[in-house]
């Protein structure tokens, strides 16, 4: 694979595996330096800075040679296809983990990042703290204690049911339930866990930040091999997946804030119409009044609810309900009495 401009290279070290590279017990490197060197030379090719012994004896050859080129412009070397663009993206990944919180996700893959960065050549490590420097993120988290996440970890690797004890806001611990872990979720900035439910036979959403204790049992569990997270959640643009009827939101947004709204992408089977005004339509699948609700307020006066009729009159009480709330009665009657005899001017 890497040719001399004037001959084929030598035969390297005796017994190297078939890559060409030694290895050791459970595929370890034997030589890391030999790694390194490896990747100086992969490096100084791929950027067509045809290296030779010239340019590169200072650092890593001992004899002369000619310079070398690549027989094949797609080959990489085996087992670490990493370049400096890999690299950046591993540190960024690490550090928007460790943004988001609740999890030792942030610190495993930093550690993988200074793993990988050791084995680069220079002229393509980046300090963790760089990469750190360049992201900012700024949101409310639940937390999520490291006991809790690691026991989810390993229910799901194992395959081993789970004994939980979980609370709903508001609500003490319930009683110790059994369920199957299939998958996390991140939503916003909330990690969750998609387990079955054994008690109540039903595949279900967990916040890990609720979840008091966790344990794991000696019952063996598969997840169904027809299981898809995101089919799961198809028939909804938000989490809850219940016994509802799913239902088609259908939501008319004023022009000042359409160019927002067609921004973005809130579910994989959205539409969004323009009408000749400005103004903006959003029609996707729903299947929870409450989450619709939350939604739509969040836009304030300028979202009007087109779809289903049952949200339009949920909105209604709503509506009513905020005018009662901030009506001139009720300010007046919550504004600080003046004392008797004070003067008005400043």
């Amino acid at each position: 694979m890497l040719a001399s401009s004037s001959r084929r290279s030598k035969a390297g070290p005796a017994e190297p595996d078939s890559s060409g590279l030694i290895m050791g017990r459970q595929g370890a490197f034997k030589d890391r330096p030999l790694w390194r060197r490896l990747q100086t030379i992969h490096h100084e090719i791929k950027e067509h800075r045809f290296p030779n012994a010239s340019t590169l004896a200072k650092s890593l050859f001992s004899r002369d040679e000619n310079g070398y080129f690549y027989s094949r412009g797609d080959y990489v070397l085996p087992f670490l296809p990493v370049d400096g663009k890999d690299l950046f993206s591993i540190g960024v990944a690490a550090q928007v983990l460790a943004l988001f919180g609740g999890s030792p996700l942030a610190r495993d893959l930093t550690a993988c990042y200074e793993r990988l960065a050791e084995l680069m050549p220079p002229a393509v490590r980046l300090r963790p703290e760089i990469v750190r420097e360049k992201l900012a993120l700024r949101a409310p988290f639940r937390p999520v204690r490291e006991e809790i996440w690691q026991a989810v970890a390993e229910a799901m690797q194992r395959g081993v049911a789970l004994s939980i004890q979980y609370h709903r806001p508001g609500e003490p611990a319930g009683e110790p339930r059994v369920v199957h872990p299939y998958a996390f979720v991140l939503a916003g900035r909330d990690w969750m866990m998609l387990a079955e439910d054994r008690e109540a036979a039903q595949v279900k959403n967990f916040y890990l930040a609720r979840i008091e204790t966790a344990g794991l049992t000696s019952r063996r569990y598969s997840i169904p091999r027809d299981f898809d997270a995101d089919e799961f959640f198809r028939n909804t643009f938000g989490l809850y997946v219940g016994d509802a009827r799913p239902f088609q939101l259908k939501v008319r947004f004023s022009k000042e804030i359409s160019d927002e709204v067609r921004e973005m992408q809130f579910h994989p089977q959205q539409k969004i119409e323009s009408t000749p005004d400005g103004c903006a339509t959003l029609e996707m699948p729903a299947q929870s009044i409450r989450e619709a609700r939350r939604f739509v307020l969040a836009y304030g006066k300028d979202a009007k609810v087109l779809a289903p009729p049952e949200l339009v009159a949920d909105l209604r009480s709503e509506s009513e309900a905020l005018t009662k709330n901030y009506s001139n009665r009720e300010t007046e009657s919550q504004k600080p009495q003046q004392r008797k005899g004070a003067s008005s001017s400043p």
